[in-house]
């Protein structure tokens, strides 16, 4: 969830930008193609939590056919283009926005793809009245900054949204962010308790160790949190190589006025949702007032809490997610994405207004 989804979108493009410069030779001895593969093949092997759904007896036979093409490859790749590229070609097989190749040498390509894409919208963030019975609320970037100011937005105009019957809040193109959903936000749909399925993590060496250190640097060896991931770690140790459960599910509960809120909030969500924003859809999904208006969501967030790998000299960077949403065992949006309650038509270009009459249509009905 950390990982912004769409700093891992805009590595094909910076990549791509990267080959056409020129094809310079691999930075050292250690970065031999053929090694830097092996490498990426034993640590997604060994670490990635969705390996063994991905790599199934179904698709098995594909997955050891293209190792096994890439591996003469690697042996004749001489330039660091042509090994990206292959390293490439072996991780899209997971189909995962998660699992990506980048060069330590994009780092700052990265850096500003990022801050553009952060600044491409004039308003990420908007709240207005559209009339006396609907508002409207937009967030297209899910970054601290931005949740931040929506959760202004909404606290600041509390007696408006009191008295409005119906929200529309504008989720549309929010890839995700650094930030999760804030207080204000799920208050402002919150009907009943919301539950988080708790998390599987796959162990290997290197989430043991990681985890090993994080938690020798913590004061606070009594807290639930902190006994909650020792007794993770043990069982981690006890089970290399398989995904274990972090716990109980967790569950969020508020203290609400429903007459405080809207009535009715409508998500609308299109394919260029994913990430933390198809967290806050999950958590929709769960609110007896929310109805869900779009298309399906990008569909990446089965797999997460990713971390990136050193290769070779550390001149290029394997990222992957050693952990397993929980939902999984109920269902799965791996590349299908959340569908809505209502799909809006193709052919539809006023998705605010196709709401406004849904409701206003709903309402006509009932009475």
């Amino acid at each position: 969830m950390k990982r912004i989804f769409m700093l891992i979108v805009l590595g094909i493009g910076c990549a791509s930008a990267h080959f056409a410069a020129g094809q310079p030779a691999l930075s050292s001895t250690a970065c031999e193609c053929s090694k830097v593969l092996e490498e990426a093949i034993d640590k997604t092997t060994r670490i990635y939590a969705g390996f063994d759904d991905k790599v199934s007896d179904k698709t098995k036979p594909e997955y050891e056919a293209l190792v096994k093409t890439l591996r003469n490859k690697a042996l004749a790749a001489s330039d660091e283009s042509t090994c990206k590229i292959l390293l490439r070609s072996y991780v899209s097989f997971f189909k995962d926005s998660h699992v990506f190749i980048w060069l330590e040498s994009e780092r700052q390509q990265y850096i500003d793809s990022l801050e553009r894409i952060g600044t491409k919208a004039t308003n990420p963030v908007e709240f207005k009245q559209l009339n006396k019975d609907f508002l409207y609320a937009k967030l297209e970037v899910f970054n601290q900054t931005e949740v931040d100011k929506i959760d202004s937005l909404f606290a600041a105009n509390r007696a408006l949204l009191a008295k409005t019957p119906y929200l529309i809040f504008d989720l549309r193109g929010n890839g995700g962010g650094n930030a999760s959903t804030s207080d204000e936000m799920a208050k402002l749909i919150y009907t009943n308790p919301i539950i988080y399925p708790s998390w599987d993590y796959r162990s290997s060496p290197e989430y043991i160790s990681t985890n090993e250190k994080y938690l020798k640097g913590q004061k606070d060896t009594t807290a639930e949190w902190y006994l909650r991931s020792k007794k993770l770690l043990e069982l981690l140790k006890n089970n290399p190589g398989k995904l274990m459960s972090s716990g109980e599910d967790h569950k969020r509960e508020y203290e609400t006025l429903p007459q405080g809120y809207p009535q009715q909030v409508a998500f609308l969500i299109d394919k260029g949702c994913g990430s933390a924003t198809e967290f806050y859809i999950f958590e929709g999904k769960q609110s007896k007032k929310v109805t869900i208006f779009g298309t399906n969501s990008h569909g990446v967030m089965d797999y997460g809490s990713d971390q990136t790998f050193k290769l070779c000299d550390g001149s290029i960077r394997l990222a992957l997610p050693w952990g397993r949403n929980g939902w999984v065992r109920d269902f799965r949006i791996d590349n299908v994405g959340f569908k809505p309650d209502v799909r809006i038509p193709d052919t539809e270009k006023d998705w605010v207004g196709f709401v406004q009459k849904y409701y206003k249509k709903q309402a006509k009905t009932k009475k």
